[in-house]
């Protein structure tokens, strides 16, 4: 097991207090395992709606996410003990676009949504400040590559546009930016957008790298 899975492994389902919202407070739990994942059901603002679909609708499916090295699955959970909201991080694999750096380099925020019925109360930032403030972070680039096609538009009331913008303001604040890219499926549309911050131990031969990376140089 390497220093990154032991750490991780070590510090699995600590609970990091409550949040509170209209509805009640929130418990809020980081680098949970999968079995602690998939003990916990889903609350239907996470599922199958007309004209959008959750990228997870089951804590099986979530779960999968935390079965990893050194991914943190932060989780939301209401007084029911439903989960309500999430946000995954990860390293990208290997196949991936993302992931040719090698182990060790980026860190994807791969996943962050809350029900729709607890969207505005500041949910996902609470969530986000978890997920972006394990010790991991200053060593890698850390990334959101954001779809047009994957946001709920109808429940958020906004364009893909406005949708777009609503996730750069919430990520700004922790230090990401916008960088262009040439990559083929953030190309497809120009809602798509692609975020990255660079951590303050990261060495200058893998943000050299990134730069290339950015336009398939790599």
């Amino acid at each position: 097991m390497t220093s990154d899975r032991a750490s991780a492994a070590a510090r699995r389902n600590r609970g990091r207090g409550e949040f509170a919202t209209p509805l009640g407070g929130i418990r809020l739990v980081e680098w949970c395992s999968p079995a602690f994942v998939a003990g916990h059901e889903m609350d239907e603002g996470l599922g199958r709606f007309p004209s959008y679909r959750s990228l997870f609708t089951t804590p099986e499916g979530l779960a999968r996410m935390a079965d990893g090295g050194c991914g943190d699955v932060v989780l939301g959970l209401d007084r029911a003990d439903r989960i309500v909201g999430y946000c995954c991080l990860r390293e990208p694999d290997k196949k991936d676009f993302w992931g040719r750096l090698g182990p060790g380099t980026l860190y994807e925020v791969a996943a962050l949504e809350v029900s729709r019925a607890y969207r505005r109360t500041r949910l996902s930032r609470a969530i986000l400040d978890l997920g972006l403030t394990n010790e991991l972070i200053e060593d890698r680039i850390a990334y959101m590559v954001a779809y047009s096609w994957t946001w709920d538009l109808e429940g958020a009331g906004l364009s893909a546009g406005q949708y777009r913008d609503m996730l750069m303001r919430l990520l700004v604040p922790y230090g990401f930016r916008r960088y262009p890219t040439n990559e083929p499926n953030i190309s497809l549309r120009p809602e798509n957008v692609f975020m990255a911050r660079v951590g303050q131990r990261v060495p200058e031969a893998t943000i050299k790298g990134f730069k290339n990376l950015l336009f398939g140089l790599v």
